[in-house]
């Protein structure tokens, strides 16, 4: 009788989450996604042009799915979100570098040097990869380090500026980055609250991260596109006259 194995390979190190967080280990996670993004660069792939549900070009597909967000105050914060993803980012997605990204990585992904918890050690799940503009790949790596308990601007504006230094971004990447991560946060809260609804046996589970992605997406409309953008280009160091050349 036929029978399917499936072999896995594990790559030596501590998984993220397991491991302190501290400054120096988020400015490392994000020169290494800087640098999986330069060694991504000349790879390509039939596949990388699927429709994929977390593909952040594709955000606006999930205005269908706010519907099952029960709290209207929090219907209203995810559409206005949309809204401007709608009206300030997609158009200028075309423009924008393309190529392969990761895509989903979040520091449940990421292994680190069990010796030295700062360094990066691993990078797992490519299974979400796709091609689409290099910034959505800093928008969700982004997206997973907000603080919504403190200064929520000052605990990315770091991380922008330590991925910048290793592979430079451009002032219209810049100006649609914080759409662009308020987009995912988006689409976390409403693909996992659809979920939920026609699976309610696993909602639990479905569900597990969304009071985080709430709490991050409400301290990002507090804070601003504008106000992010700004903060973003100085971190970058795109001051005035960059701004007008």
């Amino acid at each position: 009788m036929p029978r399917v194995t499936r072999l896995f390979s594990y790559l030596p190190g501590l998984p993220m989450p397991e491991a302190p967080r501290t400054p120096a280990q988020q400015l490392n996670l994000a020169r290494t996604l800087a640098r999986l993004n330069l060694a991504l660069r000349g790879f390509d792939h039939p596949a990388g042009a699927l429709a994929l549900p977390w593909d952040i070009q594709r955000a606006d597909g999930v205005r269908g799915l706010l519907q099952h967000i029960a709290d209207p105050v929090r219907r209203a914060l995810a559409k206005r979100s949309l809204d401007r993803f709608e009206r300030d980012a997609k158009p200028a997605l075309a423009g924008l570098r393309t190529q392969p990204i990761h895509n989903d990585f979040n520091i449940y992904n990421v292994l680190v040097d069990p010796g030295d918890t700062d360094r990066i050690a691993g990078i797992l799940d490519f299974g979400d990869m796709v091609r689409a503009p290099l910034i959505d790949d800093l928008a969700v790596a982004a997206a997973y380090q907000l603080d919504p308990a403190g200064d929520a601007l000052a605990g990315i504006v770091p991380f922008v500026a330590a991925y910048h230094a290793v592979l430079p971004l451009t002032r219209e990447e810049v100006d649609v980055l914080f759409t662009l991560i308020t987009a995912r946060l988006v689409m976390v809260v409403a693909i996992s609250g659809w979920r939920a609804a026609r699976h309610p046996d696993n909602a639990a589970y479905l569900l597990r991260n969304n009071p985080l992605s709430w709490a991050r997406l409400q301290a990002c409309d507090r804070i601003g596109n504008d106000a992010a953008s700004r903060a973003f280009r100085r971190a970058c160091g795109m001051n005035e006259s960059h701004e007008h050349a």
